[in-house]
């Protein structure tokens, strides 16, 4: 984890005196990203929504006309295919796609150059609005790289044994961090660490309210849905094309597209376990005179907690799923490793690498179910 000894006295002061600094980059980090940098974002967005609104007429002149002409022109090769087409049997065993030319004209109109415009026009913006991000995932990395090992593997067992409550669970955790010693691996486990963290304190900052809002509403809730199900579904590839294109090879690439795979899950327990609050209970906090707010805060959100830390548990199993595939954007940690393992088809540092993944994988599963588990023990009996 670090050169430091602890026979060393000088060292550990060292320590000692730069840990404050250490967190106090990270939150000041985080702070200015969600403070600072977000509403300044969302403040230039609205200006460009309202210049957008004010060029509205022009641009749905613009759009009726492409449309029309799209129509009449679909209309056109419509009827020209029909006539010309071939319909014998032979000819029916390929479906009739459409010709190379206009596919080739789809591709770069519709999808590519759009795309490029944007990626040219905003991309300097969009580097600077993730740069508080890129500071705090460095910050956070370069701590947990300076801690020497026996605070940081007491802090893990401690954290362990706080959410799980089980000896069980701890020796698990006592025998992956030892795993992940012997082996080599603590430096690549560290830059791992830190892109979960950050990455699932992202997902859940963004995840939570917006599974609130589509309980809250089911014009949301069948908006936000199908954008659910096109992350969850979408090969992970396929969106690490624009966010290679937008952030280059780079940690914080790796760190967006594990937050775009990652994040379903949450979001749809947060959704579920606000639904499945029983009516009755709803009725009677509304009955007392309690606001909306009251009553998500007071009633909804508490009897939802064990399907949100379900959800929260799913998105840490996606996100450790996806740091292997992240790794080709630039995420770094045990994923490049895998990664390079598996360029040189090296067997050993595969595994070693892989394990020390499930274990950490395993280690968060049984630890949040147990905290789950817990929670609904004390719902029945009533505290």
């Amino acid at each position: 984890m670090g050169d430091l000894k602890f026979d060393e006295f000088g060292d550990i002061w060292i320590f000692l005196l730069t840990v404050p600094g250490h967190l106090f980059n990270l939150v000041f980090g985080l702070g200015k990203f969600l403070v600072i940098s977000l509403p300044i974002t969302l403040y230039q967005f609205v200006i460009w929504l309202g210049l957008t609104l004010i060029e509205l007429p022009v641009t749905l002149f613009k759009f009726a006309r492409v449309v029309l002409l799209a129509g009449w022109g679909t209309i056109k090769n419509l009827y020209l295919f029909l006539v010309t087409n071939d319909w014998s049997w032979n000819a029916l065993n390929d479906f009739p796609s459409l010709p190379s030319e206009f596919r080739v004209l789809l591709n770069l109109g519709g999808i590519n150059k759009p795309f490029d415009y944007f990626a040219g026009s905003y991309g300097f913006a969009v580097k600077e609005f993730i740069l508080p991000l890129r500071r705090a995932m460095n910050d956070l990395r370069d701590f947990i790289d300076f801690m020497p090992w026996p605070i940081f593997f007491a802090l893990v067992l401690l954290l362990v044994f706080w959410v799980s409550r089980k000896m069980g669970v701890v020796l698990l955790a006592l025998a992956a961090l030892l795993f992940i010693g012997v082996f080599g691996l603590m430096e690549l486990a560290s830059q791992t660490f830190s892109l979960m963290i950050l990455s699932i304190i992202l997902c859940v900052l963004f995840g939570i309210p917006l599974g609130i809002f589509m309980s809250a509403s089911d014009a949301v809730d069948r908006a936000v849905k199908p954008i659910l199900d096109l992350m969850q579904t979408m090969p992970s590839f396929v969106y690490l094309i624009p966010v290679l294109i937008l952030f280059g090879v780079s940690p914080v690439a790796g760190l967006i597209a594990v937050v775009i795979y990652a994040m379903p899950p949450v979001v749809r327990l947060t959704n579920l376990g606000i639904r499945l609050v029983p009516f009755e209970v709803v009725e009677a906090s509304h009955a007392f005179g309690a606001t909306y707010i009251q009553r998500l805060f007071g009633t909804l959100i508490p009897l939802a907690l064990p399907n949100v830390f379900a959800g929260i548990n799913q998105t840490i199993m996606m996100a450790l799923a996806m740091v292997v595939i992240a790794a080709l954007v630039g995420a770094p940690g045990l994923g490049a490793e895998v990664l390079s393992a598996q360029g040189t088809v090296n067997l050993a540092r595969g595994l070693q690498s892989g394990t020390a993944v499930a274990l950490i994988a395993i280690v968060i599963d049984r630890s949040l179910y147990l905290y789950g588990d817990r929670m609904q023990q004390h719902r029945k009996v009533g505290h």
